[in-house]
């Protein structure tokens, strides 16, 4: 009979902790779905210079990297920098972009606006984004969010960082 109760006290303790680690990965994943954290090298692939009549340059930029969660990933940038707007002082210049990221459930389009400015180890482009969902395929068909893009000039890397609102497929 204490035998047959242990069993039975096992099998239940078991079954409770598969439940609790089964209700951490939900929630884990479910968590990693909010967010959005990628990182990519670049490289440009185009650039037409208008700085001395039209106070503009335009730049594509194209990269290769990861976006957690969802793996290898490509991305192209297009960019436009209004050299004639200063708003961290001389060589600084304000940036737009839209953002193309490409990974194997669909593409993730980005609205890009911020700044680079000079630091004493080369320009530093900061920019906030906001998710473009409508132009979004694929597993990131019609989702929201904001955050965070920190660009490196003299290394050529990018990180992104903040909120991906994936919108639920069973919805």
């Amino acid at each position: 009979m204490r035998k047959a109760m242990r069993v039975a006290l096992l099998a239940a303790a078991l079954i409770v902790l598969a439940s609790v680690l089964a209700l951490q990965a939900g929630a884990r994943s479910q968590s990693d779905r909010n967010r959005l954290e990628a990182t990519f090298t670049t490289s440009i692939a185009s650039l037409t210079n208008r700085a001395a009549d039209l106070g503009v340059v335009q730049v594509i930029v194209t990269g290769t990297g990861t976006v957690e969660g969802y793996g290898d990933a490509t991305e192209v940038v297009g960019l436009t920098q209004d050299r004639s707007v200063t708003p961290c002082g001389a060589g600084s210049y304000s940036d737009s972009a839209l953002r193309r990221m490409t990974v194997e459930g669909g593409v993730l389009v980005l609205w890009e606006a911020g700044m680079t400015c000079p630091t004493a180890s080369g320009l530093q482009a900061t920019a906030t984004y906001q998710v473009d969902g409508s132009s979004s395929t694929g597993i990131f068909a019609g989702a929201g969010g904001s955050g965070i893009v920190t660009v490196d000039t003299v290394s050529h890397t990018e990180t992104l960082s903040g909120k991906l609102k994936l919108v639920d497929p069973g919805a």
